[in-house]
């Protein structure tokens, strides 16, 4: 596709000011006023220095040096397609696996069971994330009392954030402590399990067909929703 090349003079209105211009705003008596702050004057240089990487890549353009796209198709992604969908479309894996086992060891090596041993009755987000949460959980769970349908809330503990009144006739919570997961109101059954120590869920195959939160595929349903948070 032929890209329309910037004309040299208009390159050139955008790369400094008129000379008439400067003229006119020299001859000008000024007036005496407060002197604007480094801090007020500052997104001025920013836009100028924004326009110049313009103007640079509009002549790279226009001289072969830039790739054949666009600069429009660059700076902005195709319509209907997500800019995330673009990115993970030409992933460029490495060869090897780059991390080492020390990196995904934890500041804190104790025990979770030292942290968890009393009921502590928090909310680990802020109310507009557990607002946001709640909406999603209306939009894609089953709807209420649907029947057979299991799902598993790990890492729960005395409250979900599911939908107000929000039921089924199997809700199980898996957490750490056992008397915050007692007085989760939506639960109808829970298991107290550190999956540090044991990673293995003590659950059948194909068990549940909602889970919030290759252990969780195998206990998932063919057509089971994860959903991670």
């Amino acid at each position: 596709m032929a890209t329309l090349a910037p004309r040299p003079h208009a390159l050139l209105a955008l790369g400094r000011p008129r000379p008439r211009t400067l003229r006119t705003r020299a001859a000008a008596p000024r007036a005496r006023g407060p002197t604007v702050p480094p801090q007020v004057a500052r997104p001025r240089r920013v836009f100028l220095g924004l326009g110049a990487a313009f103007v640079d890549q509009l002549a790279r353009m226009d001289s072969g040096s830039a790739p054949s796209r666009s600069f429009v198709a660059a700076a902005r992604p195709r319509q209907g397609v997500s800019p995330v969908e673009q990115i993970l479309k030409n992933v460029e894996w490495p060869d090897e696996f780059p991390f080492k086992a020390e990196d995904f060891s934890r500041f804190d090596e104790s025990s979770d069971n030292l942290f968890y041993s009393a009921p502590r009755y928090v909310t680990h987000i802020d109310d507009q994330a557990i607002g946001a949460l709640t909406k999603y959980y209306s939009e894609v769970l089953p709807p209420s009392n649907t029947p057979g349908v299991a799902i598993l809330d790990m890492c729960s503990s005395w409250v979900s954030h599911y939908p107000p009144g929000y039921k089924q006739e199997k809700i199980v919570g898996m957490g750490m402590n056992e008397d915050e997961l007692k007085r989760n109101p939506v639960l109808t059954e829970y298991v107290v399990q550190d999956l540090n120590v044991n990673p293995k869920l003590p659950f059948e195959d194909n068990t549940f067909d909602v889970i919030t939160n290759v252990e969780m595929r195998r206990i998932l349903k063919p057509t089971g929703l994860a959903i991670m948070r």
